[in-house]
């Protein structure tokens, strides 16, 4: 017989001998925890019979104990969008270039109706991808991953490791030359796509990541 506590509640668990090295979600907090083999609590000593950690021999955090952060992203628009951010840098550039000949050169305040609302709209165009940026982050720890959204007010979208049915990555032409793309997850849960981000960078080291952490 194996006994352990939950990694989040301290809930004491019993479990048969051949649930070592599985996972069993703890009846009291739901939380995910790895079943450590009979004569030790250390899934690492693979030495000894107990199971092999993938993630920890891949450099990762070990899939065992209290949950831990992993890395947190967030949407990579330059790379995703070289094209227009380059267009409104040269709009931005370009126009406070042309302030500065119109008033060296002692030119009519046309000029100025011209390239002023080209700056704005430029600069504004930027502070939006920026902010928008910031709104949206893609978290992995060692037993969820995490979708967070919103600036002022928040909200976040979950999927435990162990309950994802497929990793989906989709990307463009120019996406794949970025190495950027769209990170979609779903869960046997429920029908649909759960966590949906586009302009992630590495999309396929992200999938690699989670894959470590998933009972494959």
């Amino acid at each position: 017989m194996i006994t352990f506590n939950c990694d989040n509640c301290e809930m004491l668990i019993e479990l048969d001998d051949d649930q070592a090295g599985t996972k069993h979600e703890c009846l009291s907090c739901g939380d995910i925890n790895r079943v450590p083999s009979p004569d030790s609590v250390d899934p690492e000593a693979a030495a000894t019979g107990g199971p092999v950690d993938r993630a920890a021999k891949a450099g990762y955090p070990a899939d065992f104990g209290p949950e831990t952060k992993i890395l947190q992203v967030r949407r990579c628009w330059f790379r995703s969008r070289p094209v227009r951010f380059s267009v409104a840098m040269l709009v931005v550039v370009g126009s406070l270039v042309g302030v500065l000949w119109s008033q060296l050169g002692d030119r009519s305040m046309l000029w100025y109706a011209l390239f002023i609302p080209l700056i704005v709209a430029g600069v504004g165009l930027i502070a939006w991808w920026w902010i928008d940026r910031l709104t949206a982050s893609f978290e992995i720890t060692t037993k969820r991953t995490i979708m967070h959204r919103g600036f002022f007010s928040k909200s976040s979208s979950e999927v435990v490791h162990d309950n994802i049915r497929n990793i989906q990555i989709d990307q463009t032409f120019l996406q794949r030359l970025a190495n950027v793309g769209r990170v979609g997850i779903s869960s046997s849960g429920q029908d649909g796509v759960e966590i949906q981000v586009n302009h992630l960078a590495n999309p396929n080291k992200l999938r690699e990541i989670i894959d470590l952490y998933r009972p494959i």
